[in-house]
């Protein structure tokens, strides 16, 4: 394929499936047969996605991809090394070779992406699995996926749903477990139930399993902060989360005013506290209450 793509009326996707979206943007192999390709040639296109597959469309023919076919996902919002020139783009997997993808909105395509191929998924659930560290005997049972742009929900058969909020997410990790006689990949995600940090287990089917990773993997990295506080600021940070109000911070941490003042200023900066009022009322946003969760964790320990 090669130069731009008319968007014509051109039927792609087939009658039993279910159009999900329909875009323009660019698309390259970058590493075929699992050897980089030194000089890469961008293709203008189509980018359409169905409930069952990616198709990328050029003047010179198209490129249907199942989901089935995908082995591997990512996706970038911010430049690396290798792809120093782009920003918001999928890379995807199929075996040895690798496609790098660019919609013309990345932001919607990707949370498109994930509902053509997570919305409805039967998973088994274990809801808290873990609880303020703790270990609960929640037992693993069916559950359902619901997809947003910041959170995912998940469904249990009696109706108890758990809300995963992204910003919310502290940890994700992978494990393989034996489940009623089935191997299957269970998700771990660690996050915020009011004020307590709790872990949600979810395995996933095979079909599922690149998508739900890479879904909880990049919700992960958009929850984490590199922040370094310093002592006053992390005490700061857990009087808001224990319920001192602003106002009597000062007294409660054993500092003056001005100091106070200063260090709200410094995490209103860093993007975890919010400002209610121009006279220094404040009050914890989500990676505010993800970072004060942990420390505590921590002192716990």
């Amino acid at each position: 394929m090669s130069g731009k793509a008319d968007r014509a009326e051109t039927r792609v996707v087939n009658q039993i499936e279910n159009n999900i979206s329909d875009t323009t943007g660019k698309f390259t192999i970058a590493v075929k047969n699992g050897t980089q390709v030194d000089q890469v040639s961008w293709l203008e296109g189509r980018i359409i996605l169905s409930d069952e597959r990616l198709i990328l469309l050029g003047d010179s023919g198209q490129l249907a991809i199942d989901f089935s076919d995908i082995t591997g996902l990512s996706g970038q919002k911010q430049p690396d090394q290798s792809l120093a020139a782009l920003s918001d783009y999928m890379r995807v997997e199929l075996g040895s070779d690798v496609i790098i993808i660019i919609p013309e909105r990345y932001e919607s395509f990707r949370e498109r992406f994930y509902t053509a191929t997570l919305e409805g998924e039967t998973v088994r659930c274990k809801h808290p699995a873990v609880s303020g560290g703790v270990v609960q005997t929640a037992s693993w049972e069916t559950a359902r996926l619901g997809i947003n742009p910041n959170h995912v929900v998940v469904t249990l058969n009696d109706g108890t749903q758990a809300t995963l909020e992204f910003e919310e997410l502290s940890d994700t990790t992978v494990t393989n477990q034996t489940i009623n006689g089935a191997e299957r990949t269970v998700i771990h995600v660690s996050h915020l139930a009011g004020k307590t940090m709790v872990e949600t287990h979810i395995a996933v089917p095979q079909r599922a399993r690149v998508f739900a990773q890479s879904l909880f993997k990049q919700a992960e990295r958009r929850s984490q902060t590199d922040i370094e506080l310093t002592r006053t600021e992390q005490e700061v940070l857990l009087a808001l989360h224990t319920g001192v109000r602003p106002f009597d911070i000062p007294s409660f941490v054993g500092s003056d005013v001005t100091t106070i003042e200063e260090t709200f200023d410094q995490l209103i900066e860093y993007g975890i506290i919010n400002r209610v009022r121009m006279r220094q009322e404040v009050e914890l946003n989500a990676s505010g209450r993800n970072i004060a969760a942990n420390a505590l964790d921590d002192r716990s320990q």
